[in-house]
């Protein structure tokens, strides 16, 4: 006998689709910025990719112009990564880490560094902190951030990179000397695997904040 009562079948919501956040494609397409200007800086002028650094790029208002572009889209990247840190663990050290690495950032743009065979001014000093800055800085990032083995074998390559760069490198750098053979390859290779701790940074820092929501 019917009683005239339907019976309604639940119908399930989906559950949202979670893209990535709005400060990881920032990220992304920051560092994309810097690798382009950083390409870009090779297609003028005449300096050596080999012996060279990048940073004698300089010696053109392009040149200065593009190495100040790849700077500020790296600031941009470690304000990206400021605010996805908010939550996580270690924040206020993250924090202090990425305000160290903008610094270093802003540093190697605004001031020059001295033209080969010149010699050193203030400025050019300040340059050569601030670009130490600028490599060694993220591999701890990525070390502080680590949660999986893929960003902290990359963290611990380019922090190794970093200071055996640095170790062949700190004669020029304090001194004025020549620099090492090969230098300009080595700055470029050491820049790439900065740019890769970055991205593999964001991305951890991303798959966190999804935990978190």
């Amino acid at each position: 006998m019917s009683t005239g009562l339907r019976v309604r079948t639940p119908v399930e919501t989906p559950a949202p689709v979670r893209g990535r956040p709005s400060w990881h494609r920032i990220c992304l397409t920051s560092v994309a910025v810097s690798l382009a200007a950083g390409i870009g800086l090779h297609a003028i002028g005449s300096v050596d990719p080999v012996h060279q650094m990048l940073s004698d790029t300089v010696s053109s208002a392009t040149g200065a112009l593009l190495l100040g572009v790849a700077c500020a889209a790296l600031v941009v990247a470690a304000g990206c990564l400021a605010a996805a840190a908010r939550h996580g663990a270690r924040t206020l050290l993250l924090r202090l880490l990425l305000l160290l690495w903008a610094a270093g950032l802003v540093a190697l743009a605004v001031f020059p560094t001295n033209l080969p065979g010149t010699e050193a001014t203030t400025g050019a000093v300040v340059h050569r902190y601030g670009a130490a800055l600028a490599v060694a800085v993220p591999p701890i990032i990525g070390l502080v951030v680590a949660g999986g083995r893929r960003l902290r074998t990359a963290s611990l390559v380019a922090g190794a990179a970093a200071v055996l760069y640095g170790a062949a490198h700190a004669p020029a750098m304090l001194t004025g000397a020549e620099v090492m053979p090969y230098a300009g390859l080595a700055e470029r290779v050491l820049l790439a695997l900065v740019l890769g701790v970055v991205v593999l940074t964001s991305a951890e820092l991303r798959d966190r904040s999804r935990s978190w929501i």
